[in-house]
């Protein structure tokens, strides 16, 4: 009797252990299916076509805040400026024939600049928006004199400007020295709508299009003084103790489309390398204006206007290393790059160039411009 019992017992037992594997079986089963069903929707995605295909995994910065973004930029950059030549100097002191000098340009000063930005992170798609203002303005200046057998010869302004005509109908050819000063300014605001993602384990893109508009303001101021009246060929005047003055503005504004794409190699514990490249192509407008005056004689001026509707293409390239790391329980994050970056601008330099060989004429220097050196940006979101 007991014999049976134990025996019904022990039957119930393991039916009751195969039963319950065979549920547990079931719903470890059911869950692997639901991980993979929730695997499979972060990896396909439907299009905007209605097709279906591979979703790339986003690669923007994910932390618990408001999805909002800071970008603060330090720049120390260098700017060249084509078309600035103001002189050369001459072995002669005359400036006649042959001709064997070193042209005189200006060579800017590394000056500091600062590029600031708001951004916000979209829920649709891991779509960013951005926009930011950079700021950079330098100067520079250089100087020549004539040595007791050499002369400077101008290459701004007219030489008509002095009004004292020679035989030949000719005005001042030389001068014993020359200055020349130039100021440049830059400012831009870039707005731009985004989306990161990976396209492998370790290397993901950013590309952006968007506006972009420039302010980018020029002024040359240069001066030419002294040289004495030629003795033995009038056809050779300096400007014994007087100052010739020449003044040149180009004042250019502009607005178009910028399109970009920003890219990182990851490299672990929270540094990569990036290397972006964007171009932009603005139609603005040239605000020109050249300007001369003879200090012995108040009437003996020259002004002139040419201002003008153009398109200005320009390309921005940085390359450089960066550090991440995320704050406060992931709410928010830091990230640090330093970088060297290029701008450059076409046929950005409009100032006039006088040619008095005959009457006065003037043409359009229509020289590049551009700015390089570091940048340290700063990226907080929160």
């Amino acid at each position: 009797m007991k014999v049976s019992m134990l025996r019904k017992i022990s039957i119930a037992l393991a039916s009751l252990v195969a039963l319950s594997g065979t549920a547990f079986a079931a719903m470890d089963m059911d869950s692997r299916v639901t991980q993979l069903e929730n695997q499979m929707q972060q990896v396909r995605t439907e299009t905007a076509m209605g097709t279906y295909g591979a979703q790339t995994a986003t690669a923007r910065v994910e932390v618990d805040g408001y999805g909002w973004f800071f970008t603060f930029d330090v720049l120390y950059w260098h700017a060249k400026v084509g078309g600035t030549e103001f002189a050369y100097t001459d072995q002669d002191p005359f400036g006649q024939l042959p001709t064997k000098g070193r042209t005189k340009d200006i060579d800017f000063e590394w000056d500091w600049g600062l590029r600031f930005g708001l951004g916000y992170n979209f829920a649709h798609d891991g779509w960013d928006l951005r926009g930011q203002y950079t700021w950079f303005d330098t100067n520079g200046s250089d100087s020549t004199r004539a040595g007791l057998n050499s002369s400077v010869i101008p290459l701004r302004g007219s030489s008509t400007i002095v009004a004292i005509p020679t035989a030949l109908g000719r005005g001042f050819l030389y001068s014993a020295s020359g200055k020349s000063q130039y100021d440049f300014e830059y400012s831009a605001i870039d707005l731009e709508l985004s989306r990161a993602y990976f396209i492998s384990g370790k290397l993901s893109f950013r590309p952006h299009w968007g506006l972009k508009t420039a302010w980018i303001d020029q002024e040359q101021i240069t001066r030419y003084t002294g040289g004495a009246i030629s003795s033995s060929n009038t056809d050779s005047l300096g400007l014994e103790g007087n100052t010739v003055h020449v003044k040149d503005d180009c004042d250019f504004w502009g607005l178009g489309p910028r399109v970009g794409v920003d890219s990182r190699w990851h490299l672990g514990y929270g540094f990569s390398i990036f290397g972006n490249i964007a171009g932009a192509l603005l139609f603005g407008h040239f605000d020109v204006e050249h300007k001369e005056r003879f200090s012995a004689n108040t009437n003996n001026r020259i002004k002139l206007t040419a201002n003008r509707h153009a398109f200005s293409p320009t390309a921005q390239m940085q390359l450089g290393l960066r550090y991440d790391r995320f704050i406060h329980n992931n709410t928010q994050h830091i990230g640090v790059g330093l970088g060297f970056e290029v701008q450059y601008w076409w046929r950005q330099n409009q100032m006039l160039k006088i040619d008095d060989a005959q009457v006065l004429k003037y043409e359009r220097y229509s020289d590049d411009v551009s700015m390089h050196g570091l940048t340290l940006d700063i990226k907080w979101d929160f």
